[in-house]
């Protein structure tokens, strides 16, 4: 346990570049801490300092991690570029933004980790349920054509689903992806049949931004929300998250720290090499090292 706690220590003053020194730590401590350390100042308030660009989260206080529940666009590989790509060409046919490609900004707000039909109720609010359906197949479709060979494993990855198998924690993929896409990406990262289930939003009586899609994934792993975790990169997969009652946490692919901390994340990670993130999982000092050191 000091082993473990040393190194999340140590990670904690390489990203922050400040130094621990001996004290009794303050009640709002970074977790874990030795009794004998003192956090720096940017670290003893329970919002911590994650970035140079002052984002800042809540350290969590979560209990036991029994569970991982994650998102799949964006949370596993960084297929928003490409998704950006493919509406960038078909909402320029349509002549959505006056014919002119849409920028990162309206593909943030009005687009990104939503389900397709509120995409085309917003952007096609003239259009029937069958048209919307069948552009929205003709558009993933798309998707699946252009993220041959371009997407990858957000860094770190692979490791925690190594750390998560030797700690017996149990895991889902939760996404608003039609189901075609979700196999094909899961697939592309070799993990279609690892999950130990995968829920579909569009199969859902509601899907994200609603938490049904994860208290189902909740109800059929036989887990409580207090000991679950949800990983999301989208404000409507974060504020899923949030509602369902598990520990949210925000990883920064596609959106601002901010806009992720504003529906409810507890933490904000870059990659799955996040010491914090990290600690929540591991069960040894052992499991933590095999991940803080790849």
């Amino acid at each position: 346990e000091g082993r473990r706690n040393v190194l999340v220590l140590l990670c904690a003053c390489l990203t922050t570049g400040q130094c621990f020194v001996p004290h009794t730590p303050p009640p709002h401590s970074l977790r874990p801490s030795p009794a004998s350390w003192q956090q720096p100042p940017c670290l003893r308030h329970p919002r911590l300092r994650m970035t140079r660009t002052e984002i800042k989260v809540e350290v969590s206080t979560h209990s036991t991690v029994r569970g991982v529940l994650f998102d799949v666009d964006g949370t596993l590989c960084d297929s928003d570029p490409v998704h950006f790509e493919v509406f960038q060409e078909l909402l320029m046919k349509e002549g959505i933004n006056n014919g002119k490609p849409i920028d990162e900004h309206f593909f943030r707000t009005m687009i990104a980790g939503r389900q397709n039909a509120l995409i085309c109720k917003d952007l096609f609010p003239h259009w029937s349920v069958e048209q919307a359906e069948r552009w929205s197949e003709m558009k993933e479709a798309r998707f699946r054509e252009l993220a041959v060979g371009k997407l990858k494993p957000i860094p770190g990855l692979e490791e925690v689903f190594s750390l998560l198998d030797k700690a017996g924690i149990k895991k889902a993929a939760v996404t608003n992806a039609p189901r075609k896409n979700a196999e094909f990406m899961l697939s592309v990262l070799g993990r279609l049949d690892w999950f130990d289930t995968i829920v579909i939003g569009d199969e859902c009586e509601k899907a994200k931004p609603d938490p049904m899609p994860y208290q189902i994934a909740m109800q059929r792993l036989g887990l409580r929300p207090e000991e679950t975790v949800v990983v999301e990169d989208s404000p409507s997969g974060a504020t899923a998250g949030v509602q369902s009652g598990a520990f949210t946490v925000g990883i920064l692919t596609s959106q601002e720290g901010e806009t992720l901390t504003g529906v409810g994340c507890k933490l904000l990670i870059r990659d799955y090499k996040n010491a914090e993130f990290v600690s929540m999982l591991a069960k040894d000092a052992e499991h933590l090292d095999s991940v803080l050191k790849a």
